[in-house]
């Protein structure tokens, strides 16, 4: 993936690493030119000094040609901007804003930006968010793989569904969520929201009666 990340503190600068080492495309953007300090001697992405909101500073990053945006400044407001900048003008199909005001989460998601929070999480949380498919299956149990466990982004088709809703006794179980910055074993009454991670042991064979189910 191509990714522009604007902010290069804690959290823009160890995002910026971690996701270079996994082999992404990364351009940074910051105003602060020292900040770049925080990128090491082995990060060979594009770094560009400038305002993040300000369009030209972003074109100049190559706004255009990417996959993904995260706004990790130390500014809600300046997050805010930047990521409509990038979901409204420049049509990114993946915007992840950073959060210190949790209660702003409804207003970003609202707009398709989803937020994350907390420096001790986010970066993980950040690659989590970045890494999204569909349904993604991250193993395959049993000599037979007959069975898998799979990880899929709820979308807001399935917001509100209570956990019964999404399971199917014998052939797949929703076994736990990640919520913003926390995990969780499901009860059957709890309720699934938009951006919820969800992992799912299904059998094989009933992958596509659970994406019918999923609305994906």
């Amino acid at each position: 993936m191509k990714i522009l990340i604007i902010g290069c503190g804690k959290l823009g600068a160890g995002l910026a690493i971690e996701l270079y080492k996994k082999g992404h495309t990364i351009s940074i953007v910051d105003k602060d030119e020292d900040a770049f300090y925080n990128l090491g001697a082995d990060f060979n992405g594009t770094i560009v000094c400038g305002n993040g909101y300000d369009k030209d500073v972003l074109m100049e990053a190559e706004i255009e040609y990417v996959d993904a945006v995260v706004c990790a400044t130390g500014n809600d407001e300046i997050n805010a901007v930047a990521a409509k900048i990038a979901k409204d003008i420049f049509y990114v199909k993946y915007v992840v804003a950073r959060l210190y005001n949790p209660r702003k989460a409804k207003i970003f998601e609202a707009l398709g930006i989803k937020a994350i929070s907390t420096t001790g999480f986010s970066i993980n949380r950040a690659i989590e968010l970045l890494s999204f498919k569909m349904m993604d299956s991250l193993a395959l149990l049993g000599n037979d793989a007959s069975t898998e466990i799979i990880r899929i982004i709820a979308t807001p088709s399935i917001d509100g569904l209570k956990v019964s809703e999404v399971c199917e006794e014998n052939e797949f179980k929703l076994i736990a969520i990640v919520r913003k910055d926390t995990s969780f074993i499901p009860k059957s009454d709890d309720y699934i929201e938009t951006y919820d991670t969800l992992y799912f042991v299904c059998k094989s064979e009933s992958k596509r009666k659970l994406k019918i189910i999923l609305g994906i």
